[in-house]
């Protein structure tokens, strides 16, 4: 893969392949990627995540509680967001 994608836009990207997913699950897949920058917290995938449903690229479509008693909200991409994974998604990133 040539260039990293904004964390933000490479979270939109990596909920497009997938039915629905939470935090955690994202921060695992992007583990790899992204694990060793100062960004990589729960608190900014989580702030990422509420920035992404208030501006309609994700729909929450499932909530639970976890294990611990916590809060797990599940999202998937909306119309909006494949639109603009279809517009500015760099052509290397298209069919991953």
């Amino acid at each position: 893969m040539a260039d990293k994608l904004p964390l933000r836009f490479r979270m939109l990207h990596y909920i497009s392949t997938v039915d629905k997913t939470c935090a955690d699950e994202i921060m695992q897949a992007l583990k790899p990627e992204y694990g060793t920058e100062k960004q990589f917290t729960k608190d900014v995938f989580v702030e990422h995540l509420l920035d992404m449903k208030a501006n309609f690229v994700i729909d929450d479509n499932d909530v639970l509680l976890d294990d611990k008693g916590e809060l797990v909200i599940y999202y998937s991409i909306s119309d909006e967001g494949k639109r603009l994974l279809k517009t500015y998604l760099p052509q290397q990133w298209q069919k991953q």
